[in-house]
């Protein structure tokens, strides 16, 4: 039995929401210090991420930096939830084996579905795959809680459920959920383009080009989870062993 369970996510998230906390890059529930703000920002150099993704930029180090040594801490948004697995505030039992990205975390999960299937389980993660992987804990009663940077706050916040800014939710596949949420299913169904449409490799890349579809072709389309991409412009589109995106549009 898993001695991380979604109740004890949801008393960290909520722990650490109580602390004087701003978004760091990398940051992992430690004290902001002049050495700790120069670790993150010479990790992220070394990793080839620039401050522009980061939010390392110069104003950014020096407003960090008029913070040191004042009870402040520093955490990003996966590592807000990977801090409860290392054992909290200031991370004493980190394991690299918990350290992914909040991408590949999602990947790794078995139980997850769109926004709209959101099920009333605090401790589920939710994200927002059309703002780099964003990832935030879902506490239950419509609210979530994350560390974030930019309009929606400064380190850990609590909001709303949006459903408009997350797109999915996932189970953390590291945490026990007492409650048990099936993965929403997905089905195939037949549809007819309306009008002509490329189909693509994935939805962002253009390039990526399967060729033409001419109005009147019948075409599968995945409906369920994951079949819409960020920018609710495509869906996923299975044809004589071709797979890619499609425009919604020329969908009939």
């Amino acid at each position: 039995m898993s001695i991380y369970t979604n109740e004890g996510l949801v008393k960290h998230v909520k722990m650490a929401l109580a602390l004087k906390t701003k978004y760091m890059w990398a940051g992992t529930l430690n004290t902001i210090t002049d050495s700790y703000i120069t670790q993150k920002v010479n990790q992220c150099k070394k990793g080839g991420v620039p401050a522009s993704r980061s939010g390392y930029t110069e104003a950014r180090i020096k407003q960090l930096r008029s913070l040191a040594n004042r009870g402040y801490y520093g955490v990003d948004c996966v590592c807000l939830v990977k801090s409860y697995l290392w054992g909290g505030v200031g991370c004493p039992n980190y394991q690299s084996k918990y350290d992914l990205p909040a991408g590949s975390m999602y990947d790794l999960a078995t139980v997850k579905g769109s926004i709209d299937t959101l099920p009333e389980c605090p401790g589920l993660i939710v994200i927002s795959r059309k703002h780099g992987n964003h990832v935030g804990v879902y506490i239950g009663n419509g609210e979530t809680i994350e560390s974030t940077l930019g309009s929606r706050g400064d380190g850990v916040v609590k909001h709303k459920l949006d459903k408009s800014f997350w797109t999915d939710w996932f189970q953390c596949p590291f945490i026990e959920y007492k409650q048990t949420v099936d993965t929403p299913k997905t089905s195939l169904r037949n549809v007819t383009l309306a009008y002509n449409a490329t189909i693509r490799r994935t939805s962002k890349y253009k390039s990526a080009s399967l060729g033409v579809l001419t109005a009147g072709t019948q075409c599968v389309i995945v409906s369920g989870t994951e079949t819409q991409d960020p920018l609710s412009k495509y869906k996923y589109v299975k044809l004589y062993g071709r797979a890619g995106w499609i425009v919604v549009s020329a969908i009939k």
